[in-house]
């Protein structure tokens, strides 16, 4: 562990205790759900069935006919909320249906069990329309975003890649396809949420209490000291409690319309839905080398989806802007908008499928050379950032792979590639 330098601290390896760690290990760590203010009730959300389209009319009777039930809210009775810049925290403002599992009522009751059994008998009717969920490279409405997450431009280009594929002695022109992948941390997400006039507390799970605060206060219409998010522990995130999603509005605007502090917490199943995931991935990689390996040209284009209501551009091929020396040079994100709830943050977004697609065209550059895949990558190591030129402040890949192939005892294979050790 490396901590700040000062008086009396060793700067590199001293040992530092969790101020949290106790709490943990002994079970005395509160998480969100585990806050019960006074009055508490509980909330079962519904989500649709349809993949696109319209509610046509929500019939609550039967529901609100059960023991401890308070209410059934939909965008009929929904408190209204100012008009979001993500359309995902806009929960039961809309008849509208833009992905199937998206939220359009939500039960409240005296407890969990009447609240999830009254959910159950809500009946939702929909005017179903024409959907489209498949992500395929040569979809027609693939376009090219603004920008990738966060603020990266969408292509890049150097030299003439083109050119340099046809003059290539090797050429590689592969396609990798990598699925959709769900975050799912240990604690869900869940929220208490507890208005007190025109303040708003939220017990939350969050990695942000302050994201959530400044973007759940104006959908209420409040300055953000009037809202007050407590988030001394949380079990897991992977990114995807960065920022506020749909389940801590719902909870809000829930305890808005009853009056009581609602808690709400997303189910297992609930999390395929409305919690974000890393978008799925098609990706062709090309690269072009001399017979020892040494690359002329890369190239990756990247296609990958969103949602028809909001563009999530995840930022697949920017490592192979910065791994790997060669004087032509060029990376592509197209985007399509489908009837699919919104990719968002996921550990390590965008570099775990591009680095996949990326390292595994150059094991097969080094099976086309007969050239030991270690030994490729030192070989096409840049002295430099390959796109801006810049020095890097730090970088020790090289002698990485080195030591790994030392402690391993890879050092001493056959280099053949495909020889086991």
């Amino acid at each position: 562990m490396t901590t700040l330098a000062g008086p009396g601290v060793t700067s590199v390896g001293s040992a530092l205790d969790r101020v949290e760690g106790l709490e943990k290990v002994t079970g005395r760590a509160k998480y969100a759900y585990e806050y019960a203010p006074d009055d508490l009730v509980y909330a079962a959300p519904v989500q649709a069935d349809i993949a696109r389209g319209e509610v046509r009319s929500v019939d609550a009777d039967a529901a609100l006919k059960l023991p401890g039930v308070i209410a059934a809210i939909w965008y009929g009775n929904a408190p209204r909320l100012a008009p979001a810049e993500n359309a995902e925290l806009s929960v039961l403002q809309s008849r509208r249906v833009a992905y199937r599992g998206q939220y359009v009522a939500v039960v409240v009751a005296e407890t969990l069990e009447n609240a999830v059994e009254a959910a159950r008998l809500l009946r939702v009717d929909y005017d179903a329309e024409g959907h489209d969920v498949e992500l395929r490279a040569d979809h027609p409405g693939m376009y090219r975003p603004e920008r990738v997450n966060p603020v990266y431009p969408a292509d890049t280009e150097q030299g003439d890649p083109d050119a340099a594929l046809a003059g290539a002695e090797v050429v590689v022109d592969e396609v990798y396809s990598t699925p959709a992948e769900h975050n799912n941390p240990m604690e869900p997400h869940a929220t208490v949420a507890v208005w007190d006039g025109d303040g708003l507390t939220l017990y939350d799970s969050t990695q942000g209490a302050t994201s959530v605060r400044d973007i759940v206060a104006p959908l209420f219409g409040l300055p953000p000291g009037n809202v007050r998010v407590v988030s001394p522990h949380v079990g897991g995130g992977f990114g995807s409690k960065g920022t506020p999603l749909s389940p801590v509005v719902l909870a809000a605007l829930a305890a808005k319309h009853v009056g009581r502090p609602v808690k709400l917490a997303v189910t297992r199943s609930q999390m395929f839905a409305v919690i974000g995931y890393r978008t799925p991935t098609i990706q062709r990689v090309r690269l072009g080398a001399d017979a020892r390996g040494r690359l002329g040209v890369i190239v990756h284009d990247v296609f990958e989806q969103s949602s028809r209501i909001r563009e999530f551009a995840e930022q697949t091929a920017t490592p192979t802007r910065m791994m790997y020396a060669a004087p032509n040079r060029r990376t592509t994100h197209r985007l399509v908008r489908l009837d699919v709830p919104t990719p968002s943050w996921m550990r390590a977004p965008g570099e775990a499928p591009g680095m996949f697609a990326l390292e595994s065209a150059l094991d097969e550059l080094a099976v086309a050379c007969g050239i030991d895949p270690i030994e490729l990558r030192i070989r096409n190591e840049p002295d430099a950032d390959p796109e801006s030129g810049l020095p890097f402040s730090s970088r020790n890949l090289v002698a990485c792979m080195r030591e790994g192939a030392r402690r391993f005892g890879w050092a001493e294979r056959d280099p053949a590639p495909g020889v086991r050790l």
